[in-house]
């Protein structure tokens, strides 16, 4: 296959003219996009993309043809040029002249174009080059058997050592495609695949914020996790990419993760579009504890029941999945939910007492104080039973819910 074979192959018309002026739909046309001719003054959009059969038409001043008479018009180079432009965006040569090429600038003409418009053509600009790039990658199989359904149902797969400039970052890495709650593909992670330690790369690279996607309003997993998070009425908050795919493979298919270190206003507005009950399960290290019991006090202040799970330092979920075995960490998550939500329960009977006894020292009759003590006596034989219980589990009993 020749360069002019593989450019074909791989680019979309619509995407390379979306880079010097904005296209929209053309009514209820599928297969054409409008927008201001980029050869002429053009006042009302009279430049036509036919999508389907991928060439270019403006109906004022004649100008048409294909992808690569697009590219030769506008930056004014030969067909030669053309080649080298396109393959150096696209990361289709080994040359690393073409490799380096920058994307093209949007040309600065003189229009008036709405701004909605503009921003509507950028975000859809944006969509389809992710899915460029997600087509681009690699089958992964994890070496963990128990894994292999969970990492094809998420996408997961290895970016090759060329690709285009925007995602040159994301070379020969692990990557984790991000959708967001209504399953757009929005952003990318990057893993790297070696060892990190003692050198200056980085463990994983993220996509920037985009107007697609601002890491602080999106939860991973949540797209294949809303279901499950309304089938249980609650769900599990982790830290990572691979800690939900571990949760995921192991059954517990209500599980999300941060797309950043610490949880926002935006990620529990989310949330409590599907539940009010969240059990948080950070990483075990010191950082992560710390922001596990932030991210349950924001929680509870914003009215979530909260229950956390404490894991061992050094570990993760997909760490205790890979060591355990699945049957056991089944059963470890069992147990610590089971524990997790018994101090929510624990916690909501010392609230609703507590409750009680500032309404007993208001009241002023026998009856009313006769009244109170009747619905606190039930209340106080619920928390006994629950007390016990926490209390010979062998989970170590976490007291940071009774400050609430």
């Amino acid at each position: 296959m020749n360069l002019k074979e593989q450019i074909l192959a791989v680019i979309r018309l619509e995407d390379v003219i979306e880079r010097y002026l904005p296209l929209r739909k053309n009514g209820g046309s599928a297969n054409t996009l409008t927008g201001l001719c980029p050869f002429h003054d053009d006042r009302h959009p009279s430049f036509c993309v036919n999508v389907k059969k991928q060439y270019y038409k403006c109906f004022v001043c004649g100008e048409g043809g294909d992808v690569f008479k697009f590219v030769q018009k506008m930056e004014g180079c030969d067909f030669h040029q053309v080649l080298k432009i396109l393959a150096g965006w696209y990361g289709l040569s080994g040359e690393d002249d073409y490799l380096s090429a920058k994307p093209l600038p949007v040309k600065n003409k003189s229009r008036s174009v709405s701004t909605d418009v503009v921003s509507q053509a950028a975000r859809d600009h944006l969509l389809r080059n992710h899915q460029m790039m997600q087509g681009l990658l690699k089958e992964y199989v994890p070496e963990n058997d128990q894994l292999q359904s969970t990492y094809q149902v998420f996408e997961v797969g290895i970016a090759p050592s060329s690709l285009p400039y925007d995602y040159h970052s994301f070379a020969n890495r692990l990557i984790f495609p991000v959708r967001n709650e209504r399953g757009k593909l929005v952003a990318f992670a990057g893993r790297y695949r070696g060892e990190t330690k003692g050198t200056d790369i980085r463990k994983y690279v993220n996509s920037p914020d985009s107007p697609v996607y601002h890491k602080g309003e999106i939860l991973y997993g949540l797209y294949q996790a809303q279901e499950a998070i309304r089938q249980h009425g609650f769900v599990y908050i982790t830290e990572g990419y691979k800690d939900v795919l571990a949760m995921h493979a192991a059954g517990f298919r209500n599980t999300v993760a941060l797309c950043g270190t610490a949880l926002t206003e935006q990620q529990m507005v989310l949330l409590s579009r599907y539940t009010w009950y969240a059990i948080v399960m950070l990483d075990g290290d010191e950082a992560g504890q710390t922001n596990a019991i932030k991210s349950a006090r924001l929680l509870s202040g914003k009215g979530f029941s909260v229950g956390r799970i404490v894991l061992e330092p050094k570990h993760d979920p997909d760490s205790l999945l890979c060591q355990m075995g699945r049957e056991a960490f089944i059963d470890y998550m069992k147990a610590a939910t089971r524990f997790s939500r018994l101090e929510v329960y624990e916690a909501t009977l010392l609230r609703r007492i507590k409750q009680i006894l500032s309404q007993l020292r208001m009241a002023l009759t026998v009856e009313e104080r006769r009244e109170l003590f009747v619905r606190m006596i039930p209340l106080h034989k619920r928390l006994a039973k629950v007390t016990e219980l926490l209390a010979h589990s062998p989970i170590l009993k976490a007291d940071w819910l009774l400050d609430y």
